[in-house]
């Protein structure tokens, strides 16, 4: 197949600039959801033995390292940005927790990382929030921060054991919503105060809007978009746990009665 001699070939993958709902995308989110499973598949193979201890291991390092590194370029003077650089975004967050969780188990951790992982991260691989390309330091940073976090709530569950239940979803709902008036107070205040800068956007509860469209340009205007947000995040967040909750219920019917 031949092409016109004026028209340019579009490479899949794009060195500068990444869109949304392209080819890229989709290979980049099939990627690291084969990760994911094949760390599930191993973690489950290799459950109770030395080697799934190995694999996690290897997982909670590899992902501290990365965040840390993660952490000092964003902070470095020729990448700070007030506005995006400050490590407080829910994500920042959630690549922490997650290493954390893996190696303490903590029960108070484990909801956290499940509901904020499985129900909120997921959201980064159907509608990422990134325009750089594979050359840029950002793209890899995004994809790879998202795939720690997700990969790690996916396997705390699949191969670890935890179970959410519909306390632990009304408990991550409350720190959720507390969380965020903070984080309002944070992009409204206390960051334009610090920096002397314009208005942040941190949680995406700020009056900022991301550079590409994501679900919150159909949400309306600030402060009303927040009120939303925040029941979009909680309803994902319930989606997350509608399947444990009906297996928990099946199991319970089954069970001999006394």
């Amino acid at each position: 197949m031949t092409h016109p001699a004026n028209t340019p070939l579009v490479p899949i993958f794009s060195p500068e600039g990444f869109q949304a709902f392209t080819g890229a995308h989709a290979i980049v989110a099939a990627v690291c959801v084969a990760l994911i499973v094949g760390s599930v598949v191993l973690g489950r193979r290799w459950r109770d033995t030395p080697k799934e201890k190995r694999l996690r291991f290897i997982w909670i390092w590899t992902t501290i390292l990365w965040q840390t590194g993660a952490v000092v370029w964003w902070l470095l003077p020729a990448n700070f940005d007030p506005t995006s650089s400050l490590p407080i975004h829910l994500c920042d967050l959630a690549a922490w927790l997650a290493p954390i969780t893996l190696w303490t188990q903590h029960r108070m951790l484990r909801p956290l990382l499940y509901f904020w992982g499985v129900g909120l991260s997921t959201q980064a691989f159907v509608t990422p929030v990134l325009t750089q390309g594979y050359e840029h330091a950002e793209f890899w940073m995004f994809w790879i921060g998202h795939l720690q976090i997700v990969g790690s709530a996916v396997y705390d569950a699949a191969v670890l054991g935890y179970r959410p239940t519909f306390a632990h979803w009304w408990r991550v709902g409350i720190f959720n919503i507390a969380f965020a008036a903070l984080m309002v107070l944070m992009n409204e205040i206390i960051v334009p105060a610090c920096f002397a800068c314009g208005g942040t956007n941190y949680w995406y509860v700020g009056r900022m809007l991301p550079e590409s469209k994501t679900l919150l340009n159909a949400l309306g205007p600030w402060p009303g978009r927040v009120f939303w947000l925040m029941l979009l995040a909680e309803t994902a967040q319930l989606i997350a746990w509608i399947p444990w909750g009906i297996a928990a219920a099946i199991q319970r019917r089954r069970a001999p009665s006394r």
